[in-house]
């Protein structure tokens, strides 16, 4: 089915049959994802889409809600001790991996320390730093042995820290810390996540996957924090919105993931549309060490030259634009940090860096990766870059595996598009990521100004201090480093069937399917 004609019916599709299912998909969900996981290995993993998949499949110490609260979840009870550098988890009974094997708190202790370990390469390994000796083992000047993390016995996990971190419990929700087993990974290796080798904690268990098409899942039959009320679940991997759109109106998918922006204001009046917030900032990030982004100078020009309020209007979708890093309702954020739009102060400084009115600047490259979404962006960028400074920006599309090879690779791109969603509600999650120990810093900064004052703000309980020490980080970031720019904040829009019950979204994006059924098969049980 054309787009365009899907588009011109859609409303009085909605409206007239709700997307109804096909009958023999009772107890089916079909699940359009925003494109392919790069990994199912819970300690090698690093972006949402792997993440939205390992939600379904494994389960942490804790979980958040609708509301960001911290929850139990393999963990009965946490206790820290007086000063919060040492923290004791307490696993609930009978836990079970899907394979009938017990779930055990010596399966965290190993599953943290491979995250940890320098041979994984985990790119998330700066995630448990607060933990006592383990950025020492991950940068290969310690041992595993004085990694601070310990199963006391079979129930009770005890970490010791080496700062004050009263944020800790978020951190045990997030995915590269959930257990694996450390038997099948010896016995299969890298094979060990495959759907006949794997052992999950999770609410459902993989039973099929085909690369670049879908995974399917069913009830893992051993998980008892709650019922499994699905009796199959497909995950698709569709990166073209417009694709899954046109499946979504044709009743043949039952939940898509970000939508396609150009329908949002034909769907923002009916049930199928969801729209929430999201602790989510989309930027562009410089690579401040490949020239000419070297010179301090283009990266202000670029920054300054971006209009934000002509994104929400191209996107359509609720997203806020923003000149600062940490999100609207998140502690710290401060709406006056960073470059405000200033063409005229970009063209002066894009003439100091020996470039004036753009002349003899290369034609250099932003990535982005494979999205309508990220298009549209790339081509309002460039646009914009090309009326206020004269300059001719090169875009090009990568699928997102293929795009987090090469901005992490050995020669990445000057410029790409990139986003960070909160894995927990605390800045320093979004401080952190750009911190120089950080594996997930992919724009070339060392700032010692930088990292001083955000390491500053997570050791002191005055608030105002810590507001002072995340406004002045985020001048570093923002305005003297000018290592990226950021954009807008985005918005959650998604399309659901309105029969799904039990489906809930926070603000971080969570997708937890366990819950989710029918409530047409439930009003005929």
């Amino acid at each position: 089915m054309p787009l365009l004609s899907s588009l011109c019916g859609l409303l009085l599709f909605t409206m007239t049959t709700g997307c109804e299912r096909d009958a023999s998909k009772q107890a089916t969900l079909r699940v359009a994802l925003p494109g392919q996981p790069t990994t199912f290995d819970p300690n090698k993993a690093y972006d949402a889409i792997s993440g939205q998949v390992l939600t379904q499949l494994h389960e942490g110490l804790t979980r958040h809600d609708k509301n960001l609260t911290i929850q139990p979840a393999l963990a009965k009870s946490w206790k820290f001790n007086e000063s919060y550098t040492e923290i004791t988890f307490e696993l609930k009974p009978g836990l079970e991996w899907s394979d009938g094997e017990p779930i055990v708190a010596s399966d965290f202790e190993y599953s943290w320390k491979r995250l940890l370990d320098p041979g994984t390469r985990a790119e998330y390994a700066y995630f448990l730093y607060d933990i006592e000796g383990a950025e020492a083992y991950n940068s290969e000047k310690g041992t595993r042995e004085n990694v601070g993390v310990k199963a006391l016995d079979d129930h009770t996990l005890h970490v010791k820290l080496n700062r004050p971190a009263p944020y800790f419990p978020h951190i045990a929700s997030f995915m590269v810390t959930y257990p694996v087993r450390e038997d099948l990974i010896k016995l299969h290796g890298d094979r060990w996540t495959d759907p006949d080798k794997v052992a999950v904690s999770g609410p459902f268990k993989p039973v099929e996957y085909l690369q670049d098409y879908r995974m399917v899942l069913e009830p893992n039959p051993h998980y008892t924090l709650g019922e499994v009320r699905m009796k199959r679940v497909e995950l698709y991997q569709i990166a073209e919105k417009s694709t899954a759109l046109n499946l979504f109106v044709a009743g043949r998918m039952d939940l898509v993931l970000d939508m396609l922006p150009l329908a949002i204001p034909q769907m923002k009046s009916q049930p199928d549309y969801y729209n929430g917030p999201k602790l989510e900032v989309r930027y562009v990030g410089y690579r401040i060490d490949k020239p000419p982004m070297d010179n301090v100078a283009v990266r202000k020009a670029l920054a300054m030259a971006i209009d934000r309020s002509e994104l929400p209007s191209v996107l359509k979708g609720g997203e806020i634009g923003t000149r600062t890093w940490l999100p609207p309702g998140m502690f710290g954020h401060a709406e006056e940090v960073g470059l405000a739009h200033d063409p005229d102060k970009a063209r002066a400084l894009l003439a100091e860096a020996g470039y004036p009115e753009g002349k003899g600047f290369p034609e250099i490259l932003l990535l982005y990766r494979a999205g309508d979404d990220w298009r549209l962006i790339a081509e309002n960028l460039q646009q914009q870059w090309k009326r206020e400074l004269g300059i001719t920006i090169r875009i090009e599309v990568r699928e997102q595996k293929v795009f987090f090879q090469e901005i992490d690779g050995e020669s990445p791109p000057p410029m790409h598009l990139a986003r960070w969603v909160a894995d927990f509600p605390d800045p320093e999650n979004f401080m952190g990521l750009f911190k120089s120990n950080s594996g997930n810093n992919s724009l070339g900064i060392k700032s010692s100004d930088f990292d001083r004052r955000v390491d500053q703000a997570v050791q002191t309980d005055d608030r105002g201090q810590r507001e002072t020490l995340y406004d002045e980080a985020q001048r570093v970031l923002l305005e003297e480093e000018v290592a990226m720019a950021p954009l807008y904040v985005n918005a959650q829009n998604h399309l659901r069937n309105p029969d799904l019950g039990g489906l809930e979204f926070n603000a971080m994006g969570d997708l937890f399917l366990g819950p989710v059924y029918w409530k047409s098969e439930e009003a005929s049980r």
